[in-house]
């Protein structure tokens, strides 16, 4: 997967990023095409036909997991995966996403370049993920939505993510599909074996807070480039997992 850059010091710097207006307030983003990332790959023309072949499938044929995607366009959807600066009660710091924008699927990264942009953040998160139908994550029922919406609460934001939007928690069909067939379930296994998708250029994820910690001290956007990289990857994994899953 492209996405690896060269240094980059500020975050102006850093490609894709810039300021996006959500929620009545202003955030850092970065903005990647899904095509440019995955260069002679078209995963978006995939996760639609996906998403069409599984629309007339018959009910008693589908994984009851995946039943959410049933009549849904990939307009309806949105990808999430938060990194956050600790385990629960610490500020997350990039909300990522991956959605349609404009008839094109990008990858969003909504970050908060110290920790008083954290509310900012998740207030633009909650108005990008109002506009879709379905949330989906992997593992995100256990971890993501409970962390965003404890920590909207936090700042005074409620109903982060609505209670009409449905959640299609990846999690759960994947073990049920490949549990026999692969060493674990996790998020990179997954990727790997299934996808097909190869990270270079990732950062573990338990190294990521103390990275972001270093990078308010510091305010190096360098030390950034791997963290979003990781974050992208996540998403990007998490739909491609999706496509498989709708295909079998």
């Amino acid at each position: 997967m492209s996405g690896v850059t060269a240094p980059a010091r500020d975050l102006r710097d850093i490609p894709g990023a810039g300021p996006l207006s959500a929620g009545g307030v202003e955030v850092t983003a970065i903005r990647r095409e899904l095509a440019e990332l995955l260069p002679g790959e078209d995963a978006e023309a995939r996760a639609r036909r996906a998403l069409a072949d599984f629309a007339r499938r018959p009910p008693e044929s589908m994984d009851h997991g995946l039943a959410e995607a049933a009549g849904c366009a990939l307009e309806d959807l949105v990808v999430l995966d938060l990194e956050t600066a600790g385990l629960w009660g610490n500020p997350l710091f990039l909300v990522g996403l991956l959605l349609v924008e404009n008839g094109r699927a990008v990858t969003l990264q909504l970050l908060a370049p110290d920790y008083a942009r954290e509310g900012a953040v998740i207030r633009a998160a909650s108005a990008l993920l109002a506009e879709r139908r379905v949330l989906v994550t992997f593992n995100g029922k256990s971890f993501d939505a409970p962390f965003l919406r404890e920590r909207g609460g936090f700042h005074g934001v409620g109903d982060v993510i609505a209670a009409q939007m449905n959640h299609l928690d990846l999690l759960h069909p994947a073990r049920r599909r490949y549990r026999d067939e692969l060493p674990d379930c996790r998020l990179q296994t997954l990727e790997r074996h299934v996808t097909g998708l190869h990270r270079a250029g990732d950062i573990p994820g338990d190294e990521i807070p103390a990275v972001y910690h270093e990078y308010v001290r510091t305010g190096d956007a360098e030390l950034l480039v791997p963290v979003l990289h990781h974050g992208r990857l996540d998403v990007v994994t998490t739909l491609r997992l999706l496509t498989n899953l709708l295909g079998e």
